[in-house]
């Protein structure tokens, strides 16, 4: 399947492996690029720890590049995630010039205003991929010269937008008023949603959840069991970021990083948000800082050490009813390519698109 997207990246097949932090590392980079996908390093790649050290920040993701660059030659991309000043600007101003020295071939930038950074990548011979949650925000990135749009709906585990839009209602919309490429991100998980993502108008899937469940993904096995175990309602969605709202976990954010979280949760957490509200508010206590030996962060604890019980997981999209196995990342990618034909000549069969 060849389309704007796949030239524009130079990859064989149109599915970007999403930026997660922690467990989108070497391995599952370079899994995701050899099979012709496009493999994405994501925040703290490869790590077991938090460091608050900016120049260690850099220096832990630009031995992350290399190691990649040393095991393919494919394209891959970094996951760049635009700071607030005041609270990790610093930390993102310094990983961008990781990354620029480097010479990354694809910047895959989110969670804030596209014009920070956009130029200063693309001047450095970068295409230049944004997340966004809602046309306007899309258009705002277009403007500021980006090559394509993540269209990241609701469904999607991790961080989406404030407007709570879906994939379905959001890719078409974006397509109909964009001039450049867009991405579908959001429930999407096998043959069937890259082709109704195509049919949508999107030129590409971006896929996280699915990606987790998969050989070369360092996450730790209780959180694959549980995304097995899992079926379509097993993800909670919380709102944060709120703008002047005490307990949402406004930070400052910009428009573009207000939203929800999306993740799985154990029995005892859905209990305590469904009687105190899918709130940040009511979330935050389920975030408190583990020790340095389980990571310092509750995502490092839950994803790489396999604390799953008592932590919300960012592995929560609502695709995880969908996924009943654990492949290779070629396995998943080559299954999906050679099934998305096989959709398309069942429905030519009945007479559509033919």
């Amino acid at each position: 399947m060849k389309t704007r997207i796949t030239e524009l990246l130079k990859i064989e097949h149109p599915i970007i492996m999403a930026a997660m932090a922690w467990i989108g590392d070497v391995n599952l980079t370079v899994a995701v690029s050899n099979a012709g996908g496009l493999g994405t390093l994501g925040p703290n790649a490869g790590q077991v720890e938090v460091t608050t050290d900016v120049n260690e920040t850099g220096e832990r993701l630009r031995e992350q590049i290399r190691q990649v660059r040393s095991r393919t030659d494919k394209p891959f991309a970094v996951n760049f995630v635009v700071g607030v000043p005041g609270l990790d600007r610093e930390f993102s101003d310094r990983c961008v010039e990781v990354g620029i020295e480097e010479r990354v071939p694809v910047a895959i930038v989110s969670q804030g205003d596209p014009r920070v950074y956009t130029q200063k990548l693309k001047s450095a011979g970068m295409a230049v991929l944004h997340t966004s949650s809602c046309v306007e925000h899309a258009k705002k990135a277009e403007d500021a010269g980006v090559d394509a749009v993540i269209a990241t709906g609701l469904e999607g585990g991790g961080h989406s937008g404030f407007f709570e839009v879906t994939t379905f209602c959001l890719v078409p919309q974006m397509a109909d008023e964009l001039k450049i490429p867009v991405i579908a991100a959001g429930g999407v998980g096998d043959e069937r949603g890259l082709v109704a993502a195509l049919a949508l108008g999107a030129e590409a899937v971006y896929m996280g959840t699915r990606f987790i469940a998969t050989r070369e993904c360092r996450a730790h096995s209780n959180v694959k069991q549980l995304i097995l175990d899992s079926d379509e309602t097993s993800s909670v969605a919380i709102r944060h970021g709120i703008r002047g709202i005490a307990g949402s976990g406004d930070r400052g954010f910009v428009d573009e990083r207000r939203g929800i979280l999306r993740m799985l949760v154990d029995d005892h957490i859905r209990e305590t948000l469904e009687r105190e509200g899918f709130t940040y508010d009511a979330l935050a206590p389920f975030m408190v800082l583990p020790t340095p030996e389980r990571g310092g962060s509750s995502t490092a604890a839950s994803l790489v050490h396999g604390d799953v019980e008592g932590h919300a997981i960012m592995a929560g999209g609502q695709v995880v009813g969908m996924i009943k196995d654990i492949p290779t990342c070629a396995e998943l990618i080559q299954r999906i390519v050679d099934r998305a034909e096989e959709v398309l000549e069942a429905l030519r069969a009945k007479g559509i698109g033919s």
